[in-house]
């Protein structure tokens, strides 16, 4: 193979703005189409500007942000290095130091040109956001959302941080941009191009760091050193992390990890690393908290005040917080249950009752079915579960007569609303019609429609687009994701009146946008009506219909493609469009109305029911 830029299907799925069943297709179908010249069988590889020129030729090729183009050519020339050890002697680059591996020269011009364009951090940061999204099926990396909960919950204005398994470092980069101050970060990684990779992250920072490559459980590379803030995001179901090796290890305080729980192996590592008083926040998988293998360690970190929250997130995902003992503490354990919550309403009560928890005073206000604090002579018993939902009250109903009698002439007051919002229509049947068809692969070609489709990953970032992706879609709801706006580079964006549907499933589902400025995420695309042509409510309604949904369907297996170019619509004036239009918008504002008419009367049900447990009402006497 030479030593030009070569792309797998996927790369040309993406450069195409198509799946990877059309490039499959397109090869079968072209005999023209580029010849593989490397890979195998499975996954070819195909030479890069042979690709793109076939792509240009064919009207297929879009628009490829400056990274993708940087990371196709990474992939390219990277030879036998892992993609961590390129990033990281490119950020070696960057911070212009001869200690770092060499860069290839075909790559120096292209990382050159986007860092005097966008900065060096920037650059680094937008490759690492590549690298995750190329490698998100076999690296566990923090979600930027825990690391920011983490960073607000730690509070570090000064001092030190360290991470005992800091992969490239996102938790320490967030601790350190948080504070804004002098902050030192300390980490430990088993992959040793990882941890060159969180070294270049940290110091483009400008934040003093030290990063030692090594397994932190066998060999830790910083005996003896206390930090203010430990924050970790362990391996979990780890088997061979040295039990038997550290049977006797004077880091086992609170007893000896069985062999099934590495988990509580790195939370006494990373209290041997705190100083008395300091806060240790660390991942742990909801299993952690019950399993009764664990129970001796669990209560003894409860017996002496060390175990301080256990925070449930979504994911699900357990945050523990702890603090080395130093002053006498009233052994208390705050546990929050937010799993079923959005991220940013579940975060905001883990930050407002932890601050509570954790201030001298300790008001807490307890809120039911969320957050509590208990004794810890009340969870040592049997099985010492901390697991949070549990351990809270089970009652969800309001705490007066009013306010649960407020939800009734609420849910009163939606469902009233729900009968006039149906559309008027004529039932007699003696207007029916036959309705002359056209299919959306016609439209296309007579320019009344545009198909547009992209691949946008949905990696949260802070300076960040939103990302409208399929469960967005499905639920009818606006975009919950968020894109770095390096990553989004030339993405498809949404805009009022396109039309978005799924491309796979069994059910073809099409909404209409309201909002601008979305980025099209993946598993959807978009259809763009002429207005002076086609009415977008018009084309949405038609293509709901049950019969699209089967026309659609390219196959009938669990991933069934759906191919909207096949589906028809009717021919028929502007005019009259518009009468249709309105009635499937109707029907639309009906459906979101009813389904969220639903979720309240869930809600006010099951309230009624736990305030006639509890006696907060009863039933009316005759």
């Amino acid at each position: 193979m030479s030593n030009e830029a070569a792309v797998t299907a996927a790369d040309i799925a993406r450069l195409a703005g198509v799946g990877r069943a059309a490039v499959s297709n397109w090869r079968r179908r072209y005999e023209d189409f580029p010849t593989p010249v490397g890979g195998t069988p499975n996954s070819p590889l195909f030479t890069l500007a042979e690709v793109e020129k076939w792509l240009r030729e064919q009207g297929k090729l879009q628009a490829v942000s400056p990274w993708e183009r940087l990371w196709q050519l990474i992939e390219a020339h990277r030879g036998d290095q892992e993609p961590a050890d390129v990033l990281a002697a490119i950020g070696a680059y960057l911070l212009r130091r001869s200690d770092g591996e060499p860069v290839a020269p075909a790559l120096i011009h292209e990382v050159a040109a986007l860092a005097n364009e966008h900065g060096a951090l920037a650059t680094a940061e937008a490759l690492w956001e590549r690298f995750v999204q190329a490698n998100a099926r076999w690296m566990a990396v923090t979600p930027p959302e825990m690391s920011k909960l983490v960073a607000e919950l730690a509070g570090l204005s000064t001092g030190s941080v360290f991470d005992p398994a800091c992969g490239a470092g996102s938790l320490l980069a967030s601790v350190a941009g948080r504070t804004g101050g002098p902050v030192r970060c300390l980490g430990q990684e088993i992959d040793p191009g990882l941890a060159s990779l969180a070294e270049v992250r940290l110091t483009l920072r400008g934040v003093p760091v030290s990063i030692t490559a090594g397994d932190s459980l066998l060999h830790d590379g910083y005996p003896g050193e206390l930090a203010d803030l430990v924050v970790c995001d362990p391996p979990v179901g780890e088997r061979q992390w040295g039990h038997e090796e550290l049977m006797h290890d004077q880091r086992w305080e609170y007893g000896v990890p069985p062999r099934m729980e590495s988990e509580l192996a790195w939370v006494q590592h990373a209290l041997s690393h705190v100083k008395p008083g300091g806060l240790v926040a660390i991942t742990m998988p909801p299993s952690v908290a019950a399993r009764r293998s664990g129970r001796r360690i669990r209560a003894e970190l409860l017996r002496r005040g060390a175990l301080r929250a256990v925070l449930a997130l979504p994911g699900p995902v357990h945050l523990w917080l702890l603090r080395r003992p130093g002053r006498p503490v009233e052994p208390n354990l705050l546990v929050l249950e937010a799993t079923t919550l959005q991220w940013e309403h579940a975060s905001g009560l883990a930050i407002t009752a932890w601050r509570a928890f954790d201030a001298p005073d300790r008001a807490v206000e307890e809120e039911p079915g969320v957050s509590r604090t208990i004794p810890a002579l009340e969870l040592l018993g049997e099985e010492v579960d901390l697991t949070p939902a549990r351990n809270l009250p089970i009652s969800a109903a309001p705490d007066t007569a009013e306010k649960l009698l407020a939800g009734h002439r609420e849910l009163t007051k939606r469902l009233g609303a729900l009968a006039p919002m149906l559309p008027a229509l004529d039932w007699t049947g003696r207007n029916r019609q036959h309705l002359a068809m056209t299919t959306v692969a016609e439209l296309l070609k007579t320019s009344a429609l545009v198909l547009l489709q992209s691949d946008a990953p949905t990696t949260l970032s802070g300076d960040a687009l939103p990302v409208l992706d399929l469960q967005d879609v499905l639920a009818d709801r606006a975009a919950s994701r968020r894109i770095s706006r390096e990553l989004a580079g030339n993405a498809v964006r949404v805009e009022p009146g396109d039309v978005v549907l799924p491309t796979s499933g069994h059910r073809l589902v099409a909404r209409v946008a309201v909002d601008a400025g979305a980025v099209l995420g993946r598993g959807l695309c978009l259809l763009r009506p002429n207005p002076e042509v086609l009415d977008p409510w018009f084309l949405a309604g038609f293509l709901s219909g049950s019969a699209n949904s089967r026309q659609a369907s390219t196959h009938l297996s669990a991933a069934a493609r759906l191919d909207v170019r096949r589906c028809e619509i009717p021919r028929m004036p502007l005019a009259e469009q518009h009468r249709y239009a309105a009635v499937f918008c109707a029907l639309g504002t009906f459906g979101t109305a009813l389904g969220r008419a639903a979720a309240l009367a869930g809600q006010v049900v099951q309230a009624t029911v736990d305030g006639l447990v509890d006696g907060l009402v009863t039933p009316e006497r005759n």
